[in-house]
């Protein structure tokens, strides 16, 4: 039987286009980084990290990709974001992880490597936390 869906919030559709566009920035800079399509001095966030690891570079793939399949369903409505969001952020934890532990004492970054890892987790924990709320008053399918 078909779930009755409660109208939408006002603000669904502005977060939903903040996090997709959050997660599109990070799906761009993924693609430039792994096909080596960035010019010199291009700001690139993924080139700049310590992934040396093959494991850190598919957890790290996993937190994009499952990241920005869960804003494009958030923005469609669809109760999957809900699941995605949650592992895309494993994703991102995981690999935030990895990369902290095999860090170099000196690491040249525009912020410390943790605060980077936090802000690539806690947005997807709370898009998570958005969706499964949402989720919950019957307004996601």
């Amino acid at each position: 039987m078909a779930r009755t869906l409660t109208p939408p919030p006002a603000h669904l559709t502005p977060v939903a286009l903040a996090l997709l566009l959050w997660q599109g920035l990070l799906a761009a800079d993924y693609v430039i980084a792994r096909f080596a399509l960035g010019q010199d001095g291009w700001p690139a966030l993924m080139a700049g990290l310590p992934m040396e690891a093959l494991w850190l570079r598919v957890a790290w793939g996993l937190g994009v990709w499952l990241g920005f399949g869960a804003a494009f369903f958030l923005m469609l409505r669809d109760n999957a974001s809900v699941l995605l969001f949650f592992a895309g952020a494993a994703g991102f934890a995981a690999a935030g992880i990895g990369m902290i532990l095999a860090a170099p004492p000196v690491l040249l970054l525009p912020l410390p490597l943790p605060a980077i890892v936090a802000t690539l987790v806690l947005l997807p924990m709370a898009g998570w936390l958005y969706a499964r709320g949402l989720n919950k008053r019957g307004v996601l399918r």
